[in-house]
């Protein structure tokens, strides 16, 4: 490796947060899969737009992208608010996230495998938008349990993949693998797949890409579903090898259970639909003080300090352990060996810190 991958990688390593096993495989390697609704042909948009992205404007394509309602599924914002935004910013890189750092998750990865055209010129459209800066793919480096049948290339349609080192939460530093190129926006693949069809077919944005996975998933797929489906439905899809313990939205570190899979509405940022066994996940101990919370926390804050005072209800105290810097990783339940989740729980008092503020503006 030159010298700028060296350092990456060595600064990787001793990058705070944890080595997860990926658990990806086999929905990672199977082609993606559709399941939609009947309505799914008529969800178009008019405009008098061409069809045609070489002929429109920055202006223009941020405008499709209102129209056809894209919801970029890495952090819920509008795209053509973002794509605003970053024009504004003049930024110098464009990166489509494929990153999927989570276990079982690789609903963004595999639909750029898979759709490779949609996904490059969705990111050249976006790129175009916000002023024809760079463009790049990202995704994870520590894939090295992952028994992959297809092959990551280097670049995909032409755009340049980068790796992105370091241990769990990778996507949450990606910006520092661009701090050299300059201002850098983030934007989902699936977002980028989204805008593709926006232009070239006047789609609106009535999908997403979900993984359907776990220890009781017969056949982990990764699904591009109709917004509004429920997880039994996408199960009787993949099939249930045993019945669940649990169902989790989302990655298995920041998703949350969901106690009515028959009615959950699946949504932009859904991401994946995991069913579990039960494996003591609900069993509660005593802290004992360990400090791995600390050692591991991306954000060097003290999780067990931070949950002792959360339990004793004292919030006002909180503020001196910097609270509000908490990114919701869940590295501090993960490795935490009393199974305490202090990553729900910290989640829960900054919505109490947040609701006291609130009314006490109010009064």
């Amino acid at each position: 490796p030159n010298k700028r991958e060296r350092v990456k990688w060595v600064a990787g390593n001793f990058t705070r947060g944890i080595i997860l096993e990926q658990r990806k495989e086999p929905a990672l390697r199977r082609k993606l899969r559709t399941f939609l609704n009947s309505n799914y042909a008529g969800m178009l948009f008019e405009s008098d737009f061409p069809y045609d992205g070489a002929a429109l404007s920055g202006e223009q394509i941020i405008e499709i992208a209102r129209l056809a309602r894209i919801v970029d599924e890495r952090d819920g914002l509008f795209l053509h608010e973002k794509l605003t935004k970053a024009h504004q910013m003049k930024v110098k890189v464009a990166v489509g996230d494929a990153i999927d750092d989570e276990p079982y998750v690789s609903s963004q990865l595999n639909p750029l495998l898979f759709l490779e055209k949609e996904a490059g010129e969705g990111l050249r459209l976006a790129a175009k938008a916000v002023g024809n800066p760079k463009i790049y793919f990202a995704i994870y480096k520590n894939l090295s349990d992952v028994d992959l049948k297809i092959k990551i290339p280097k670049n995909i349609d032409g755009v340049e993949i980068r790796r992105i080192h370091g241990r769990y939460p990778a996507e949450f530093r990606t910006m520092d693998d661009f701090d050299s190129d300059g201002p850098a926006v983030l934007i989902g693949i699936c977002s980028l797949i989204h805008l593709y069809r926006a232009v070239y077919e006047h789609r609106i944005q009535s999908t997403c890409f979900v993984t359907v996975a776990g220890t009781c998933v017969a056949n982990p797929t990764n699904l591009e579903v109709s917004i509004g489906m429920t997880p039994t439905q996408l199960f009787e899809r993949c099939g249930l090898a045993e019945e669940p313990g649990y169902v989790v939205i989302g990655g298995s570190m920041t998703g949350e259970v969901c106690e009515d899979p028959d009615s959950y509405p699946i949504g932009t940022m859904s991401r994946a639909v995991l069913a579990l066994r039960d494996e003591e996940k609900k069993r509660r101990y005593q802290c004992i003080g360990c400090g791995r919370c600390a050692e591991v926390c991306p954000e060097n804050l003290t999780p067990f300090y931070i949950n002792r005072y959360i339990e004793l209800g004292k919030y006002e105290a909180l503020a001196f352990y910097d609270i509000h810097r908490c990114i919701g990783c869940g590295t501090c339940s993960y490795i935490c060996p009393s199974k305490i989740d202090i990553a729900e729980n910290i989640k829960l008092a900054k919505m109490e810190i947040k609701r006291r503020r609130h009314v006490k503006e109010d009064d």
